[in-house]
């Protein structure tokens, strides 16, 4: 469920090239759901691994549309700024296209999707860039699913792009 005290063994994980790693977003930041009273905030204190457009039907079926853009961190940075907050939160589960588990992490009051997760890697969380209260550059971010775009889509020049999830790194 919500990001625990795990070991992080990001040290053997390959990170973007250096020109878009460059431009991710700086620890620390902040994010919350979309209740107007009481929402969940969370912290995020360490340095983001990469941010992702996804094209895959799962993500653009959870978004409603054509892509999802997440930022990819050590699980261990993100802290809920009142763990009361915890209990505000809810759990979904379910199969990829690829054959693993995403697991989905929401408000259950306004239903927003605060993150997600992969059981296989414990030790790195994907929050839902939206939900965060920093801008974050779509020009830094690796496009993956590529092969599930919808038609129209155009990739900003020299864009990293992967037909399908990448070989190295969370995703």
């Amino acid at each position: 469920m919500p990001p625990s005290s795990i070991e992080n063994n990001s040290d053997s994980v390959k990170p973007l090239a250096d020109n878009l790693s460059e431009r991710l977003p700086k620890s620390p930041l902040t994010g919350r759901c979309q209740c107007p009273e009481d929402p969940v905030v969370y912290n995020i204190t360490s340095e983001p691994h990469s941010l992702n457009v996804c094209y895959c039907h799962e993500c653009q079926r959870q978004t409603g549309s054509a892509f999802a853009l997440t930022l990819v961190v050590p699980s261990t940075g993100v802290k809920m700024e009142n763990p009361k907050m915890l209990l505000q939160l809810r759990n979904f589960e379910r199969r990829t296209e690829s054959g693993g588990i995403r697991g989905g992490v929401f408000c259950s009051n306004c239903g927003v999707r605060l993150w997600h997760f992969d059981p296989a890697k414990p030790e790195w969380t994907s929050v839902k860039a939206g939900t965060l209260d920093q801008k974050v550059d779509f020009g830094a971010a690796q496009h993956i699913w590529t092969k599930r775009m919808l038609n129209g889509i155009v990739l900003p020049p020299k864009a990293e792009a992967h037909e399908e999830e990448p070989d190295s790194g969370p995703v």
